[in-house]
């Protein structure tokens, strides 16, 4: 290929990559996301990218780019659909439902909370983006591009259930942009390494309730105020970009067997933006009014140190991505039938809590304490005639998450992913080829029992999470 042509090339391929770059999520354990073309979702991404010429190599494992053949480019749109269903109770401080009758404490007048639905169906459907360029520059070097979505996650319950203190909207998001280079040491082994641009955004909103806060400072002797009155809905909107490194090694031991191992390391990620408190005249009062004995508002007076804004102020919070690990092998059996497994391993135990300060001052600090998980993946690829492909995979993905610390932001459990796909060469336009895939999320059901801080009105649910998912993976490649 001579430069100008292969200028050309890259050219277009950096515009199709380009042209895709917009947000979206698709969620697996915690708030990892696939990061695969429609072939890998069809395999369950069971052999990673080792499969021959796959493109989203350029991300998952660079050094698997040493051994495509020719300059491939990759775009691919992902649908998920998800949703997730709470059924249990909700009490407030003082262990009484969220719908019992309670006073106002200014009035006496009786005051009845009308919080008990569900959340309604807490689920989403997003779009996902993703694409992969791979062009070979000589005999030895490969060079890569790709744009990935590797962290995604969203809830969105009614901003009135029985749950509203723990959360009602919460979104993370990473959309990165990647550069990668490949060596092939000799026929049977490569390396590979690249780096990542990336650009996380977090929303997330919920109630605090102001007045069973205050009943819950020592400074106020156990007052038993009541829980529930009035709306404090703060909201947070955060963002960073930052840079991460990645790394792969591919060995082939026999003509039909491919085993790769990859790197993935921790990201620093400290987010800042913005908080918002969306409240009514009676909280806003709280949050603005002198109280305590030095002209404290009840806020202060009740947590030293702690004053919110409810026409905003700055926020921020560390949200690291945590490094991964994965070994994937592929065995090619015969010319139409090929193999792949995969264990992929997440460090989340990085992921200690989720702390919100604004200039310093820490407003929240939710532990977490997420535990290390691992994936499963097996599938692989039968070539039914020259031109078609039938694809079938399983994969079991572990949740980080654990029953003591598990909220409605993330209520993840154990999931199973059974994918179905297909591949078709377009003999019309040489070069040219569709994939599409099917896949559907099994999520265990799991327990939700938590008690909320106490600064957010130390509320309580206890009751259990059903979920469930589907993504719909669609992919045009060409080779030149």
């Amino acid at each position: 290929m001579n430069n100008k042509k292969q200028q050309l090339h890259v050219a277009i391929g950096l515009a199709l990559l380009g042209s895709i770059m917009a947000p979206g999520s698709v969620q697996a354990g915690g708030f990892q996301t696939p990061t695969y073309g429609a072939p890998g979702w069809g395999r369950a991404f069971g052999g990673g990218s080792l499969f021959k010429n796959d493109p989203s190599a350029a991300f998952n494992n660079p050094a698997a780019m040493a051994f495509i053949d020719q300059a491939v480019v990759q775009q691919t749109v992902d649908y998920a659909r998800i949703s997730i269903k709470y059924k249990g109770t909700a009490k407030d401080y003082s262990g009484r439902p969220t719908s019992d009758t309670t006073s106002d404490p200014l009035t006496g007048d009786p005051v009845y909370h009308d919080r008990t639905g569900n959340g309604g169906q807490a689920g989403f459907t997003a779009w996902l983006p993703t694409g992969f360029l791979v062009m070979p520059i000589n005999d030895r070097l490969s060079f890569g591009l790709s744009q990935v979505v590797p962290q995604g996650m969203k809830s969105t319950w009614d901003d009135d259930w029985k749950g509203r203190d723990f959360a009602v909207d919460t979104k993370i998001e990473t959309v990165g942009l990647t550069g990668s280079l490949s060596f092939k040491v000799n026929d049977q082994f490569s390396l590979g390494g690249g780096v990542i641009v990336q650009h996380s955004s977090g929303f997330v909103s919920q109630n605090i309730d102001l007045l069973a806060a205050a009943a819950l400072s020592p400074n106020f002797g156990g007052v038993p105020l009541p829980a529930g009155v009035g709306q404090s809905l703060i909201r947070v909107k955060v963002d960073n970009t930052s840079v991460g490194w990645f790394t792969g090694v591919v060995w082939k031991p026999t003509e039909v067997d491919t085993i790769g191992l990859n790197y993935h390391a921790k990201i620093k990620n400290k987010m800042e933006g913005k908080y918002n408190i969306y409240a009514d005249e009676a909280s806003r009062q709280l949050m603005t009014q002198p109280f305590g004995p030095q002209g404290q508002t009840l806020v202060e007076f009740a947590y030293p140190g702690l004053k919110l804004f409810p026409d905003g102020a700055n926020a921020s919070t560390q949200l690291d991505i945590p490094a991964t690990a994965g070994l994937d092998w592929v065995h090619q059996f015969s010319d139409r039938f090929t193999l792949g497994a995969s264990v992929n391993w997440t460090e989340w135990s990085s992921f200690k809590d989720l702390t919100l300060k604004s200039d310093g001052n820490t407003l929240v600090a939710i532990p977490y304490n997420y535990k290390n998980s691992w994936m499963l993946s097996l599938g692989g690829d039968y070539k039914v005639t020259d031109d078609f492909t039938f694809r079938a995979g399983v994969a079991r993905d572990q949740t980080p998450t654990r029953n003591s610390t598990r909220d409605p932001r993330i209520p993840d459990g154990d999931r199973w992913f059974a994918s179905l796909g297909f591949g078709y060469e377009i003999r019309a336009i040489p070069g040219l080829s569709v994939d599409g895939a099917y896949s559907r999320q099994f999520v265990e059901e799991v327990k939700l029992k938590t008690q909320n801080q106490d600064r957010l009105g130390g509320a309580s649910l206890d009751g259990k999470v059903n979920s469930k998912g589907e993504v719909v993976s669609l992919s045009a490649t060409y080779r030149f």
